[in-house]
C-alpha cells in the first residue's frame, strides 16, 4: 500500500482521541487504531495500552482485515484461533475483541485496500450486540475518513513534487535546447493547433536559410518540403493533434536558397486540461550525417570497380527474393557468370585492362533488356544475375544465349587478340525447401560443369526436372 509507512510515521493525535472516545463509549480498557506493516502491526492511535505494536502473528486485527468484515470474539480463550495467542495467555490478557477493518484508496478511482482495523479490547469476556457493532462501525468510518484524508494529502504532495520535478526538467531541457542551438544546427518550434501557426527558434530559421521572424502559417512552413515529404509530415502533424501521438522522423527539405537538406523533426503534443492545443518539438539538420550514412551504405552495397551490387547486397537480395518467391508461388532464377581468360588479360595487359573488361561486363548485365534483374560482382571475375521477372524466366535459354553472345570481348590489337568470354551456370528455385545456400551450390555446380566441358558455354538446370542443358554460341 503506498503511503503506509508515512501514515505510521505521522502519528495523528486525532486517532488516539477517537480511540479514547470508543473506550469510554463501550466501557472497555483498551481501544486501538492498528495498521498492518509487513511482519508487525503498529498502533497509530491507542488508548489504555503503552505498547506501540506487536508481531503480526499475534494480531487479531489481521483476521478482520483478511475477512474484510467486522469481527467479534466474545471470549478468546474459547476461540481456537486465539486461545494460544501470547496476548491471551500473557499480558494484556485479552479475552474480548471487536474490530472493524479500515480501508482507504491510494488515489481517486483506485480500489480500496485494507490496511488495518479499529478495535476494542477487554480483559474479560463480554457480549457485543448488533447495535454495539453498528456504533463501532460508525466510529470506524470517522477513523477511515482521517486516514483517507492523510493519504490524499500525501498523494497530492507527491503529485506536486512530481509536477515540480517535471517543471524543473522542462526548464532544464529548454536551457539545453538553447545551448544546443548555439553548438549545432538545431532549433525548437511550437505549432498552435487553433491558429494553425508555427513559431520557430533562431536555429530553425537558420536551417531554412531564413532571417529570424515572428512566426508563419503552418502551410507556409510546410512549403519547404518536397510534395511526398510534405504529405508525410502533414499526416504526422494531424495524427499528433488528433490522437496525442508523438513523432520522430527524418525527411528531406529544400531551404529558401534552394539547398537540399536532410532534417530530423521531433514533435509531441502540448496539452491543456487534457486537450491538445498544439505541438512542440525540435528540428535538427542531419544532412552531413545522412550523407555519410548514404556513402557508407553505397560502399557496403556497391562494387567499387563496376558499380553493380556487392556480394553483401547480393546475399541480402537473394534471401529476400527467395522468401518472396516461395510466399507467392513464383519462379526465380540465378545465374553465376565466370569470365574466361580474364587472368591472362591482367597478366598480359595489366589490371587497368582487366578493370575495363569488368566494367564492360557490368554494363551488359545492366542493359535495359535485363531490367528488373539484379547484377552483382561476387569477387574477382565472378558475377551473378538474380532474375525474378516471370516472362524472362520462361525464356531462360534465350536469355543465357544472348548473354553468351554479348559477353565476348577481344583484348589487344592484331590478328589474334585475346578473347574474353563468359561461362554461365543457371538454376531455378526448386520449391519451399530451397534456400540461398542450396541455390548458390547448385548454380556453382552448373557453372563448373560447363567450364569442365567447354568454356564459353552455359549449363542450365531446370527446376521441374533435374535436367541439364548446355548452351553455346558460335565463336
Amino acid at each position: 500500500m503506498p503511503f503506509l509507512r508515512q501514515l505510521i510515521e505521522s502519528r495523528n493525535g486525532a486517532l488516539s482521541q477517537l480511540a479514547a472516545i470508543a473506550a469510554d463509549m463501550f466501557e472497555v480498557p483498551i481501544a486501538l487504531v492498528s495498521l498492518l506493516d509487513g511482519d508487525r502491526q503498529v498502533f497509530v492511535g491507542r488508548h489504555g495500552l503503552d505498547a506501540e505494536g506487536t508481531p503480526i502473528e499475534q494480531s487479531f486485527c489481521r483476521h478482520a482485515v483478511a475477512q474484510d468484515a467486522p469481527m467479534v470474539v466474545p471470549d478468546a480463550e474459547l476461540d481456537s484461533r486465539f486461545c494460544f495467542n501470547g496476548l491471551v495467555c500473557g499480558a494484556p490478557g485479552i479475552r474480548f475483541y471487536a474490530g472493524v477493518p479500515l480501508r482507504v484508496r491510494a488515489r481517486p478511482g483506485e480500489n480500496v485496500t485494507g490496511i488495518g482495523a479499529f478495535c476494542l479490547i477487554d480483559t474479560v469476556p463480554r457480549e457485543f450486540s448488533p447495535a454495539d457493532l453498528a456504533r463501532l462501525s460508525s466510529l470506524a468510518c470517522g477513523v477511515e475518513a482521517i486516514l483517507q484524508s492523510m493519504v490524499s494529502s500525501m498523494a497530492m504532495a507527491q503529485d506536486a513534487a512530481r509536477i515540480n520535478r517535471l517543471y524543473a526538467d522542462q526548464q532544464r531541457l529548454q536551457r539545453q535546447f538553447r545551448q544546443a542551438e548555439l553548438m549545432a544546427s538545431m532549433g525548437s518550434w511550437r505549432l498552435d493547433a487553433r491558429l494553425q501557426t508555427v513559431t520557430w527558434s533562431e536555429g530553425v530559421y537558420d536551417i531554412h536559410d531564413l532571417p529570424p521572424g515572428e512566426g508563419m502559417a503552418v502551410d507556409d512552413a510546410l512549403s519547404y518540403y518536397p510534395p511526398a515529404e510534405r504529405e508525410r509530415i502533414t499526416a504526422l502533424i494531424e495524427q499528433a493533434i488528433n490522437t496525442g501521438a508523438a513523432y520522430d522522423v527524418e525527411v528531406d527539405l529544400v531551404s529558401a536558397r534552394g539547398v537540399c537538406k536532410r532534417v530530423r523533426a521531433i514533435g509531441e503534443p502540448e496539452l491543456e486540461n487534457g486537450r491538445v492545443i498544439g505541438l512542440i518539438g525540435v528540428f535538427h539538420d542531419v544532412t552531413e550525417r545522412h550523407e555519410l550514412f548514404v556513402e557508407l551504405d553505397r560502399r557496403a552495397n556497391t562494387d567499387e570497380v563496376t558499380h553493380v551490387a556487392s556480394r553483401h547486397a547480393f546475399v541480402t537480395h537473394v534471401d529476400e527474393c527467395v522468401e518472396r518467391a516461395q510466399q507467392r508461388g513464383e519462379r526465380m532464377a540465378l545465374m553465376l557468370i565466370d569470365l574466361d581468360n580474364f587472368k591472362q588479360v591482367n597478366d598480359t595487359f595489366g589490371h587497368g585492362a582487366g578493370d575495363d573488361i569488368l566494367r564492360k561486363v557490368a554494363t551488359e548485365l545492366r542493359s535495359p533488356w535485363l531490367g528488373g534483374s539484379l547484377a552483382a560482382r561476387l569477387g574477382g571475375d565472378e558475377f551473378a544475375l538474380v532474375i525474378t521477372d516471370q516472362a524472362m524466366i520462361a525464356q531462360l535459354p534465350r536469355v543465357a544465349e544472348n548473354l553468351l553472345r554479348v559477353l565476348r570481348f577481344p583484348v589487344g590489337r592484331g590478328k589474334d587478340p585475346l578473347m574474353v568470354s563468359a561461362t554461365i551456370g543457371v538454376v531455378e528455385l526448386r520449391g519451399a525447401d530451397d534456400c540461398r545456400h542450396d541455390l548458390l551450390q547448385r548454380a556453382d555446380r552448373a557453372l563448373y560443369s560447363a567450364k569442365r566441358k567447354e568454356r564459353g558455354t552455359c549449363e542450365v538446370e531446370w527446376s521441374d526436372k533435374v535436367e541439364r542443358q548446355v548452351l553455346r554460341v558460335a565463336g
